[in-house]
């Protein structure tokens, strides 16, 4: 009885293998099922995350090229201001210096012109009637200059005088009067 007992226990045990050799297979086949499951789920999230990358590196893109494109409205809008400050500034100093040497031209000129009234005015007195005779005959800048034959120039109390002497022969020399 014991080869039949052993007998009975080894074919026990040989169908206790195959229960268990057919759980794993069971097993190894629910494990590939999983794991087949496991890389279609790995290969769709794969797939999400490069589209997922995909369009965060399109939106950075876009957004890389609208910062450069605000960069360069921003840098043509500063430049075209600081043309128009500067365009402003050169008007508004031109308007003002015109103004000023406007201003300035005008006055002098009136002051010549009240100068050269007055000298019209003198002109026309007695004095100035004489003065003009003397001028014509000559005789204005010889007396002003002191240039007469035989006159001498002298510093008397800080002023200069023009004295007339004798020349060399005895003669004294004038002017004519008007």
């Amino acid at each position: 009885m014991t080869e039949e007992r052993e007998l009975d226990d080894g074919l026990a045990a040989f169908d206790q293998l195959g229960r268990e050799m057919a759980e794993t297979n069971r097993l190894l086949r629910a494990v590939r099922s999983d794991q087949a499951t496991r890389n279609q789920q790995e290969q769709a999230l794969s797939d999400e995350m490069k589209a997922a990358l995909k369009q965060a590196t399109g939106a950075s893109q876009e957004a890389l090229q609208a910062s450069q494109t605000e960069i360069r409205s921003s840098l043509l809008w500063t430049g075209l201001m600081a043309f128009l400050i500067v365009l402003v500034a050169f008007a508004g100093g031109y308007f003002f210096g015109q103004r000023s040497g406007w201003d300035t031209g005008h006055a002098d000129g009136y002051q010549k012109a009240r100068n050269q009234e007055a000298a019209a005015s003198w002109a026309n007195t007695p004095s100035g009637q004489r003065a003009y005779g003397l001028d014509q005959l000559g005789s204005l800048d010889m007396l002003a200059l002191c240039k007469g034959d035989g006159w001498t120039m002298e510093r008397q109390k800080g002023r200069t005088v023009c004295f007339p002497k004798l020349d060399a022969k005895g003669n004294l020399s004038g002017w004519y009067i008007p």
